[in-house]
């Protein structure tokens, strides 16, 4: 054990090519945590926070850029419809907004944290006041450029996000780049039964369209 604290704890991961230093975060609804993303030493030692909420704010589904370079969460505020993609670099301790984007539920970047793909979503569930942060539900999955700050529809995910056998998470689409950035995998429900898909990405980033 390297922390224990009297409140949900959980999303434990390493940081990449990094063994000393794991992020965790307070869980809750997410309009109740005044402060979801923390590091820890690995020995447990050094408990720091990554970013306090402002007034009304919510911070979401953080994860490391698979080279290790940053921590990757996005941030959302009550009665606002579209989100901001943010970046923490654990060495400086500074927290940067890279761009907003649609309504996403699971972020997740290339290996250098140059693309991200995102899951469109609907009304938040980890709220309490759901009727403050009401969005439309939103059936496609983007790529985002984080250097050019735009971001394209790739493909429709069409889940129902519905539970299968006491589980929320399977019919959750959670996409993700294939190594060499050529395509998005990602899980739906909308042929029926929850099922793993392939979106493939055209061969020139210039052929995507908004």
């Amino acid at each position: 054990m390297i922390h224990e604290e009297k409140i949900w704890l959980g999303h434990p991961i390493y940081r990449p090519f990094d063994d000393h230093t794991v992020a965790f975060c307070h869980e809750g609804p997410h309009d109740l945590v005044d402060a979801r993303m923390w590091l820890v030493n690995e020995d447990g030692s050094h408990v720091r926070k990554v970013k306090a909420h402002a007034p009304g704010e919510s911070c979401t589904h953080e994860f490391w850029v698979p080279d290790g370079s940053a921590l990757i969460y996005v941030s959302y505020l009550k009665g606002q419809q579209g989100r901001t993609i943010y970046r923490f670099d654990p060495e400086s301790g500074v927290n940067e907004a890279l761009m907003t984007m649609p309504a996403c539920s699971h972020l997740m970047s290339n290996f250098d944290g140059t693309l991200l793909v995102g899951d469109g979503s609907g009304t938040p569930v980890d709220v309490k006041d759901t009727g403050g942060y009401s969005i439309d539900n939103d059936p496609w999955l983007y790529v985002f450029n984080v250097a050019e700050k735009r971001y394209f529809r790739v493909a429709r995910h069409d889940t129902s996000w519905a539970t299968v056998a006491n589980s929320r998470q399977v019919t959750h689409p959670h996409p993700s780049f294939t190594p060499d950035d050529s395509a998005i995998l990602f899980s739906s429900d909308k042929d029926g039964k929850p099922a793993i898909y392939i979106a493939k990405l055209p061969a020139h980033p210039s052929m995507l369209s908004a």
